[in-house]
């Protein structure tokens, strides 16, 4: 074909142009005070009537630079005639996920690119430009968790068409820069709910413009969009703004939308971030400079991580259950109503196991009931729950179907049920229903037992069935009927305050007899919705809580707790139970096992505790050793984890106990005594829980505190501060339990040190100090191990005096600083700690507890000869690789952005080249960014951790003791949501499965589901470390054979297959410790030769 002359092309261009223009001159415009609009006509299946649609209309300022987290700001005019037939950009969220959802629904839906610049919203009007007509108003509010959503996914025009409405669908910021909050003025939270209010004003100022009654406004909007609507019915905001409202699937009295401590989260954020957590307003001033990247980013790695409504006293003057119950709402007709199978398919999706649809076993049904019931104390509620929707029977079906009706009931219909009653009870006309069909083009997606899901009924409301797009399939011709009859409801109801009229089934008006409308190919009238799950759940299981937690408070009291009595005195305990097992242990809170280290026993070695006088109580968590409290509770934000934090003390040297065995008993089992890590800096007792290990091994646990930073580890090098005073506690912790813990069931002759990082460490130090021999039989060392050369101090004076600098102390002379140092506050310790987090105070050499060099120690195997198990993660470099690394790098990292982190490790200029050979090792030459970034965070966890833990295991190797050496190989579940892909196991990872947390029952709970695959390698975990503390092999019937750690490197690999290895990273152990220490050591001969 030839190409086309130079006359034609023209003729072409010219015709093209003219095509435009007559399209251009034909389209709608419409003239506002802001400016005018040219928008679009629309056609709609059935209906002559066609529909202007004016798209991307702005209604507020873009909130972005310093109105970032701000209330939204009226918008500016704007000069001439501004292009509306696009739709607007969506407000912040993962785009991905939004488009993956519209593709479970057999939608054709369009999904614009993302932008803080969203505030816009779309009109579809039946009425022609200039015409003086008044039609009733549709503002529609969209769901999406508050965290998703867009006008694009809806369209108004058939709604219009066929009940000459004219529709509205605003957009509202999401998520993060929606309802990010820190509890207090300078970052209020609810900008999203702000943003819907702006938008009604907007109506209320411009609408008449599109043919719209600005008197006659109803709101309406599904799940989060339901819940704005009742939101708004209870704000002092929206006074005025509608006339009426519908919510559909979602209402005020859904608990779960709520933050009731947005300060935790916002701390969280911070912590995320890189954020300083000290106050907030250095929170909310940081989160303001994020770059939108950055934001998104961690969104994407932390999609659990939930920004909800906030009582924030401008848009909710008090909580909204408490304007509820005082009828405090606005007074205008309310419609509101559910699916009959809410939790039927998306949402049980999300939260089930694999292969739900065909069946669960109720044992997996009962931990999913926790997330309800999040308190431990209350989780026995979830047995009476489950009798109620699954029965006893054991039909796996029947397990299935109980279990999406409770996830509709407890997160849909309840709480409908419960805000219809106020509004009720308030005097306002109330229409109810239940929607009860499913789209006849997703029965082929979904398995037959699936009724009408959440969601299901939009596609009827707006009319899809006769849009140009969306329903990709063609619609069945009782779809159009019912879609037809829903349209003239919803209509109805926005022209009279009452969804009657000519030719529909009569809807009643919800009474004191619960009256609603079953609405689905067939309308029928009923009464009380759910009555007996509604009883059910709302009185009777409230009451059994009540007088549940009152016979536990009861039971709680000291005189009903175990008691075990001791040399030093008696101790009253506290039961505890564990998930899947029917033994209760015993756990003994805050027992001292030395003096109080204040006063003049600060920085000395700790003393014997003294007895005490008839029976103590041991029912609460230690207060913890003196560290940065706000860094504790960001840390443990990050592990999805629910733990108790206490306050920081000076007084902190006490230990926990966990035993299985009764009272006055003879028993003598293993004992294992933990010791926890957090860098010698922070860290307790109380974030870790040895219940389920206990119960599930037979062993006793003890959970030890030591002394930490400046009050456990400082040091001048001589008698005045020696140091290692946390290290002391240690030993004296163990010296404790091998004078006391016969009293618990526990064999002294039998104990086995366990630690992880900073602990694991300790366990290590232990096995060097002459001042422990004795104390202990079996060690296991969790990824950090005493051939960490960062844990010491070698030059503890040039410590001491810039302590002493920092403090405003002389430090003229050692005695001087310590006694300094002796008498400062504890204020102003806490003080030093939060603001010089940098400040390294370690291990020192040379005193009572190492009285000799580690690498002689090491090298001459003069450590105990006792049973040895140590090991790493995979990934152990995440966590601090994220803390050390420029923003943005999960997506990549150059080169140049990794050498000056390497520097830090050699300072010295003409050590240079040696950063330049480890980067080569570890990232190559080809500069692939992804290259270097999973090159960084290996050699982070090489350097700090793995081949520090390989040349420990061929030390006690070497020595002739039992070695396991071991690589866990698997990430929890839950954490996995909130972290990005690339990363594998993380360092400290293992810990949940190590102590059964997905078992635990009381002060230390998962703070989301386990899966199977959890609760089994965990089981395997426990397994494998309590056999160790028995007999010193991890080895044991059922479990795959873990091979000792001999000439050949024999590890195992724990992930959810246990698979033996040999020689872990040998590649990068021979080049860490031989390659590049022999070319350093030759170059500096060579300079060494030259400077002769």
């Amino acid at each position: 074909m030839k190409e086309p002359s130079g006359l034609l092309r023209l003729s072409l261009s010219i015709g093209l142009l003219f095509l435009y223009t007559l399209a251009e001159s034909n389209a709608p415009v419409v003239q506002t005070k802001l400016g005018g609009l040219r928008g679009q006509y629309v056609s709609v299946k059935g209906k002559e009537t066609v529909v202007q649609a004016y798209l991307g209309v702005p209604f507020a300022k873009p909130p972005v630079g310093p109105l970032r987290l701000a209330p939204p700001q009226p918008v500016e005019g704007w000069e001439g005639v501004r292009d509306a037939i696009q739709q607007p950009l969506m407000c912040f969220q993962d785009r991905q996920i939004t488009k993956d959802l519209y593709s479970n629904v057999s939608m054709t839906v369009e999904i614009p690119e993302v932008s803080e610049d969203c505030l816009y919203l779309n009109i579809y009007t039946p009425v022609k430009p200039a015409e003086k007509t008044r039609l009733h108003v549709m503002v529609w509010i969209h769901g999406g968790g508050f965290a998703m959503g867009s006008a694009s996914a809806y369209d108004g025009s058939a709604l219009a068409a066929y009940q000459d409405v004219v529709v509205v669908v605003i957009q509202y910021r999401l998520g993060w820069l929606g309802f990010f909050s820190t509890g207090d003025k300078y970052a209020p939270g609810n900008m999203g709910l702000l943003d819907q209010v702006e938008a009604l004003r907007w109506v209320q100022e411009h609408i008449h413009n599109f043919g719209g009654d600005s008197k006659s406004v109803t709101i309406f909007g599904e799940s989060a969009g339901g819940a704005s609507v009742s939101l708004l019915l209870l704000s002092p905001l929206s006074i005025g703004l509608f006339h009426g409202a519908i919510a559909q699937s979602g209402t005020a009295a859904m608990k779960m939308l709520f933050t009731p401590n947005p300060l935790l989260v916002a701390q969280k954020v911070a912590n995320l971030t890189g954020c300083e957590s000290t106050n907030t307003v250095k929170i909310a001033d940081c989160v303001k400079k994020l770059t939108a990247d950055h934001i998104m980013n961690i969104q994407k790695q932390n999609q659990m991580l939930f920004f909800g409504v906030t009582a924030d006293g401008q848009f909710l003057s008090k909580s909204a259950m408490e304007i509820s119950q005082n009828h405090e709402m606005h007074k205008v007709p309310f419609m509101t109503g559910v699916n009959d199978n809410e939790g039927g398919w998306l949402l049980a999706k999300f939260f089930a196991p694999p292969g739900w649809e065909d069946g669960v076993d109720r044992v997996k049904v009962i931990p999913m009931m926790a997330m309800f019931y999040p308190d431990p104390k209350d989780q026995w509620i979830t047995e009476l729950i489950a009798d109620e929707y699954l029965g006893t029977s054991g039909n796996r079906v029947k397990n299935r179907d109980g279990f999406t009706e409770l996830l509709g009931d407890i997160m849909f219909t309840i709480p409908a049920l419960q805000t219809a009653n106020f509004h009720r009870d308030a005097g306002v006309p109330v229409y109810l229903y239940e929607f009860q069909q499913t789209p006849s083009m997703l029965k082929k997606m979904r398995p037959s037992f699936v009724g009408s899901d959440h969601g299901d009924e939009l596609m009827f409301v707006f009319g899809f069935c006769f849009t140009s797009h969306f329903i990709m399939d063609g619609c069945a011709e009782k779809d159009e009927q019912l879609s037809r009859i829903m349209m003239s409801y919803w209509g109805n109801f926005a022209r009279t305050g009452s969804p009657n009229g000519a030719g529909l089934v009569q809807w009643p008006q919800y009474g004191l007899e619960g009256h609603y409308l079953g609405i689905g190919l067939e309308q029928v009238p009923g009464q009380h919705l759910k009555r007996d799950r509604f009883t059910f759940l709302t009185q009777t299981v409230p009451e059994k809580l009540r007088l549940g937690r009152e016979k536990m408070e009861q039971s709680d009291l000291p005189k009903t707790g175990p008691v075990v009595q001791t040399k030093l005195g008696g101790l009253r305990g506290q039961y505890v139970s564990v998930k899947g097992k029917e033994t209760v242990v015993q756990a003994y809170l805050g027992v001292p096992f030395a003096k109080p280290p204040v006063g003049p026993l600060r920085l000395t070695p700790p003393q014997p505790v003294e007895g005490w006088e008839r029976v103590r109580d041991a029912t609460q968590q230690p207060l913890m050793c003196l560290q940065d409290r706000q860094r504790t509770v960001d840390f443990a934000s990050n592990w999805s984890i629910k733990v108790e934090i206490p306050a920081v003390s000076e007084d902190c040297l006490y230990l926990n106990i966990y035993t299985p065995a009764k009272p006055a008993k003879n028993t003598k089992l293993p004992v294992m005594v933990w010791i926890h890590g957090g860098g010698f800096a922070m860290g307790s007792a109380s974030t870790y829980d040895g219940s389920a290990l206990a119960a599930y091994q037979d062993v006793v646990v003890v959970v030890i505190q030591y002394r930490l930073g400046l009050l456990g580890f400082f040091s001048t090098g001589d008698k005045y501060a020696p140091g290692n005073m946390g290290l002391l506690d240690q030993v004296e912790a163990l010296r404790w339990v091998q004078e006391h813990i016969h009293n618990f069931g526990g064999d002294s002759k039998s104990v086995t040190i366990f630690g992880e990082s900073a602990g694991g460490v300790s366990v290590s130090l232990l096995l060097h100090s002459p001042l422990s021999a004795g104390l202990f039989h079996r060690a296991i060392a969790e990824s950090g191990t005493a051939a960490m050369d960062a844990i010491i101090n070698s030059d503890p004076l040039s410590v001491a005096q810039m302590v002493a600098t920092i403090l405003g102390c002389n430090s003229s002379n050692t005695e001087q600083i310590a006694d300094c140092v002796e008498k400062l506050t504890a204020d102003d310790i806490v003080n030093v700690h939060k603001q010089n987090q940098m400040l390294r105070i370690g291990v020192t050499v040379g005193g009572h507890f190492l009285p000799k060099l580690l690498t002689e120690t090491f090298h001459n195997h003069e450590m105990h000869k006792v049973p040895f198990l140590t090991g790493t993660n995979t990934d152990e470099g995440w966590l601090l690789a994220n803390m050390m690394a420029p923003p943005g790098w999960v997506d990549g990292i150059d080169r140049e952005q990794v050498m000056p982190l390497l520097a830090l490790c050699y300072p010295d200029p003409k050590d240079q080249w040696i950063t330049e050979l480890i980067a080569d090792e570890y990232l190559g030459t080809s500069g692939d960014r992804i290259k270097n970034r999973d090159g960084f965070i290996e050699l982070v966890g090489d350097a700090l951790f793995t081949i520090p833990a390989l040349k420990t295991a061929g030390f006690h190797r070497d020595a002739g003791v039992p070695m396991y050496l071991y690589e866990f190989q698997q990430t929890p579940s839950m954490l996995k949501k909130m972290r990005p892909s690339f990363v594998g196991s993380d360092h400290g990872d293992e810990l949940m499965f190590v102590f059964g947390y997905c078992f635990t029952t009381s002060h230390v709970t998962v703070d989301a589901l386990c899966t199977e695959e959890d609760e089994q390698l965990s089981g395997i975990m426990m397994s494998y470390w309590g056999n160790f503390a028995r007999t010193g092999s991890p080895n044991g019937v059922g479990l795959v054979q873990w091979p000792q750690y001999g000439p050949e490197g024999d590890y195992l690999g724990i992930g959810l297959e246990q698979v033996p290895g040999q020689h872990l990273k040998r590649d990068r152990f021979t080049f860490m410790t031989k390659i590049l220490p022999e070319k350093v050591h030759l170059v500096q001969e060579k300079i060494k030769h030259s400077e002769l």
